[in-house]
This record gives structure tokens, C-alpha cells and sequence, in this order.
């Protein structure tokens, strides 16, 4: 298992602390990898995607139904930086489906409210590391540490250099030792995360060579992984 896969996943499932925020603050949109995966889930559950089609695979149980719907309206943001009001979970569908690697959704405005599909209840959630934590409490997508270790492992590796940002702050990996050294090093508490695109990775498979332009991309890479 590459060491780097390993740091860079691991920043991508950390956790904070839940923020407060005022009912009536204007939304902050986020690229959300999230949100890719909650697509890809919904994909899935509700037999949007045929089952022989191997770009939309996702390791791990997924559930049967949804496990959480969003409370209309939210808004999204596209590839193009356009912003798309979406009034209901029908709509989601239809936008969903009409996705092209041209144009697709990348970000979600924060904060935003989750309807739990178990017992009706709300969550606010204010930021990118609090929807990664639902996810995951959701099955939806790779998000353990274990599953990571298991779907990686003789996936793909990254091409050399590449750059992340961390806290606000970039960071640039001429090699796996950089990555692990900084995970060595690294004490700050992550609140955000996020590739610089583009950039490329290696199959492992067959040693092909696959070009990232961007978190649609990179989702359905990563749900590939199988």
C-alpha cells in the first residue's frame, strides 16, 4: 500500500468540530467530494446507473435506501462556476442524469439541512468535514481506513508532482517520502482540504496513465476502484 495514498484519503475523512452559524449567512460554496459520492450512492440505490457499468462502482455495503435526503432548496455549483438552485429531489435526478463530463455539479453551498431517512430528524451541515462525516455514517462510499487500504492498494498511484492544500496553505509532493514526511511532521487540526488540479495518476493494472482535471474526475476514479 503507497504511503501517500493513504495521507491524502486521510485528510479527506478527518472531522471537526461542528461550527455555529447564523440562520440567515450567505452560503460559501465549496468544491465537495461529498457531494460526488453522495451522487454516486444515489446513482446506485436508486438504479440510475446499469450494473455493468464499472464507473460508477463503489466499494464497501451500500444501503438499500437513502440515508438521508436534502431539505429543498439547496444550491449547487457547476463545473463552469455557474450556481443552480434545486427545489426538490426529483429535480437532483433530473440534474443528475443530465451530467456530462462537460458540465456536471462540483460544489454545494454550505450551510445547508440533511432530512435523516431513519427518524425525520435535521442536521445542519456547515462545512465540508461535517458532510464527510455523514457519509461515512451513511456507508455511502470508500471512507475507512481499512477500506482504503484494501481499494488502493493495486489501483493507481499518483504521478509525480503533485499538490495539495491543506488549511489554506499548498503543498507540493515531488515524491511518496515528501508526503510522508509531512504526515510525520503535520499537528494542525484539518479544516479543509483539497487537490490542486490537474494532475495525473498511473493504473496499476495495465500502467496506463490517466489524466485528474478535476473532482468529477477524480470521484469517478476513485469509485472505479473495485
Amino acid at each position: 500500500m503507497k504511503l501517500i495514498k493513504l495521507f491524502i484519503i486521510f485528510f479527506l475523512v478527518l472531522s471537526c468540530q461542528e461550527e455555529t452559524f447564523e440562520v440567515s449567512e450567505k452560503l460559501t460554496y465549496k468544491e465537495s467530494l461529498s457531494l460526488r459520492l453522495s451522487i454516486q450512492s444515489i446513482k446506485k440505490i436508486k438504479n440510475l446507473v446499469a450494473k455493468t457499468d464499472s464507473d460508477y462502482r463503489i466499494s464497501g455495503v451500500i444501503p438499500s435506501e437513502l440515508c438521508f435526503d436534502f431539505k429543498y432548496p439547496i444550491s449547487v455549483q457547476y463545473n463552469n462556476s455557474s450556481v443552480l438552485n434545486i427545489s426538490s429531489f426529483s429535480q437532483f435526478v433530473e440534474l443528475i442524469l443530465s451530467e456530462t463530463p462537460e458540465l456536471h455539479m462540483t460544489g454545494i453551498g454550505f450551510p445547508f439541512t440533511v432530512v435523516m431517512s431513519s427518524d425525520n430528524s435535521e442536521q445542519v451541515i456547515s462545512s465540508e468535514t461535517s458532510f464527510e462525516t455523514l457519509i461515512e455514517s451513511c456507508g455511502y462510499g470508500t471512507l475507512t481506513f481499512e477500506e482504503i487500504k484494501n481499494v488502493y492498494a493495486t489501483c493507481f498511484d499518483f504521478n509525480y508532482p503533485i499538490s495539495i492544500i491543506i488549511n489554506g496553505t499548498t503543498y507540493t509532493f515531488n515524491s511518496e517520502n515528501d508526503a510522508v514526511l509531512l504526515a510525520a511532521a503535520f499537528t494542525q487540526k484539518v479544516v479543509s482540504f483539497n487537490f490542486i488540479y490537474p494532475f495525473s495518476i498511473k493504473y496499476t493494472a495495465n500502467n496506463q496513465n490517466a489524466n485528474v482535471p478535476d473532482y468529477y474526475t477524480f470521484t469517478n476514479i476513485i469509485a472505479g476502484c473495485n
